[in-house]
Formats: structure tokens, sequence, C-alpha cells
């Protein structure tokens, strides 16, 4: 009864997308979340890949925003963390019933298919899913549950930046992307990098 049980609680708990707009960008010169692709910002088209597949689609952090975008929920950053778990933890302590996916806003190939693969991850017993890519462990385009919240908050309580840290935790699981979805979590930093992907996808 309890093995039945488990994964029917778990797909009642709502599931939001926090996508985090915050960052100071200091290499790219200016906000990526306003960043132009295909007609629209990186913003909306992070919005748009994931609106059909979580709960709600919260922002996270300060900037201007597109018009198309300003009706969404916002939440400041805490001020008692710095770096994206700042984000994090604002929507945690927003929203601490549920699961969240916490998304950059600097990835131009983010697909729907990436999103589907990583919600098909959580499991009962896992409290975060972190992916893992070629290029290493990614902290974000990833899933917290709600156990995952007092990690991120013994961080924060550190003076820690880098929600990667959970890693160690047992509960927390670290899967292997599949390599034709791994292009999804790969960011961009700096003007030359999305000249370069815009490149690539005319390609």
């Amino acid at each position: 009864l309890v093995s039945s049980w488990l994964p029917e609680a778990l797909a009642s708990l709502p599931l939001r997308a926090g996508v985090l707009i915050g960052g100071s960008s200091t290499r790219m010169g200016r906000p990526k979340h306003l960043l132009a692709r295909g007609g629209a910002t990186l913003l909306e088209r992070t919005v748009e890949t994931v609106a059909g597949r979580v709960a709600e689609v919260v922002l996270l952090g300060g900037g201007p925003l597109p018009d198309s975008c300003r009706a969404l929920p916002r939440l400041p950053d805490c001020r008692d963390a710095e770096g994206p778990l700042a984000g994090m933890l604002a929507a945690h302590r927003w929203a601490p019933g549920g699961a969240w996916l916490f998304c950059p806003c600097d990835l131009p190939d983010l697909s729907a298919e990436a999103i589907e693969w990583l919600s098909a991850q959580r499991a009962p017993g896992r409290w975060a899913v972190l992916p893992r890519t070629a290029g290493g462990l990614e902290p974000l385009l990833a899933v917290y549950e709600l156990q995952a919240a007092p990690l991120l908050e013994a961080l924060a309580a550190r003076g820690e930046r880098a929600p990667r840290l959970i890693a160690s935790h047992a509960k927390v699981v670290a899967a292997m992307v599949p390599a034709g979805l791994a292009r999804a979590w790969q960011g961009v930093n700096t003007p030359t990098d999305l000249a370069g992907r815009e490149l690539s996808g005319r390609s």
C-alpha cells in the first residue's frame, strides 16, 4: 500500500517553475533574460517552454521585464543569501508545500523534451535531481523537492553561494542527461557565446 501511495503523493504536490532573472550579467554587459533570439527574449522563450509543464511560473529576482511577462508572480531575492540561493530560498519560503523546477534565464536551447525528461526523474525518496552533463553537475534547470529546502537553508546559513553543494547528500540524485538533450543545459555568458549559438541554430 505504501509503495503505491508514495508515487501518487509525489504527483499530487505542485511543481512550480522558478525562473532566475536577478543575475548581474557582468560578462554579457546587459540583462541576459532580455536578450533576443528568434523574435523573443530568452525570458519569454523560457516561460513559454515551461509554462504548460508546471503548475505555475514564478519570476525570481529584479530587473526590467518584457510586457508579456509582467503579469507573472515575482519574488524579490532573500536578503540572507547570495547568488542563485537568494532566489531559490525566496521561492521555497513563499510556497513551501511543493517542488520547484529552478531554471536560469540564459538557456537559448531549452526544450520541452528536456523539461519532460527532468520531470520524469522525480521519485519518492529523491529530495532533489541535479542533472549531470559532460560539463559537470548542473544545479539549475534542476528539480528541488520540498525536502531540499532545509539543505539550501543550511548552505545560506554557512555563507555558501553554490546550490550544487547539496549533491553530497544521500537523498540528492545526480541524473545523467541523455546526449540528445544536453544542449538544453548550455548557457550563454558573453555576446560571442550568443552569436555562436545563433549561427549554430541556423546551420
